[in-house]
């Protein structure tokens, strides 16, 4: 199998130490990781957008950035968007946001986004209850329904989408009927919700072959990215996952490219990894 790739990976800490100790998990398992990095409103566990982009800096064949950008009080700025690319950002991530992802004060970032041709990470599901739910009173599992990714991935066909968690167990068939339907929309399996919940019975039964309307038999495995949702202080998280990812991919017989594909070969073309 060609070098992994994982798309979903929290930069929580600048710790030299923790970064480094990733970093070598990396380098043991021969995995490229996409380190999440911003400020998320209401929270103080992630490191800003331009440490991220220096740590990556300082481990170039290993770290990549990828750029939060909030979607809260103010409709974000597509320029934003533009300045962290030109700084070296290879995707983007969204999650929590104040209206729901397929507002219409959203699209014109999406539209840029799409313009500078990378690929965006979306949080769907689940979502831990936040100090500040009690003051805004927003509907934020509703705001990250997987269905709000439809109207994005129709409006702008050329942006590539990875819905994290698969919609998590709330979710999983309408999120598995939008990545059928959709020619750039992906999902990874990502958290212990979603991957280690998933048998490949499971699995199967969402992405496997379909019939068309025209007859057809197709299956849609080729639509997962290898997610881990490991945090910069706990690599622990990206072994158990590629233990998971890999059983279940053996559990399903898929054809070993089919497998390297996932595992980080569509990714890895999106953010323009050797592999």
């Amino acid at each position: 199998m060609s070098r992994i790739v994982d798309f979903h990976i929290h930069c929580n800490s600048s710790d030299s130490e923790q970064v480094k100790q990733l970093a070598e998990t990396c380098e043991k398992y021969e995995v490229a990781a996409a380190l999440v990095g911003g400020l998320r409103y209401g929270a103080t566990d992630y490191v800003p957008n331009e440490q991220v982009i220096q740590i990556c800096r300082e481990y170039p064949d290993l770290f990549y950035p990828l750029a939060k950008i909030d979607l809260w009080e103010a409709p974000p700025n597509p320029d934003e968007a533009s300045r962290l690319a030109e700084a070296g950002v290879r995707g983007f991530k969204f999650i929590y946001p104040y209206y729901a992802y397929d507002d219409d004060r959203y699209m014109p970032i999406y539209e840029r986004i799409e313009t500078l041709g990378l690929p965006v990470l979306f949080h769907t599901g689940d979502f831990r209850p936040s100090p500040v739910d009690a003051v805004w009173r927003r509907p934020v599992l509703r705001n990250m329904d997987p269905v709000t990714l439809d109207r994005i991935a129709r409006s702008f066909p050329k942006l590539n989408i990875v819905m994290a968690h698969l919609g998590t167990s709330l979710w999983r068939v309408p999120a598995a009927e939008l990545v059928k339907t959709h020619p750039n929309l992906y999902t990874d399996l990502a958290g212990h919700g979603s991957f280690a919940a998933l048998s490949a019975e499971d699995l199967a039964g969402l992405l496997g072959p379909r019939r068309h309307v025209y007859g057809v038999e197709r299956a849609f495995f080729h639509k997962l990215v290898f997610g881990s949702d490991a945090y910069v202080d706990k690599p622990s998280t990206l072994v158990s996952a590629l233990d998971h990812y890999r059983h279940l991919l053996d559990r399903l017989g898929l054809p070993a490219g089919l497998s390297a594909e996932i595992m980080g070969g569509t990714v890895g073309r999106w953010l323009g990894i050797p592999l």
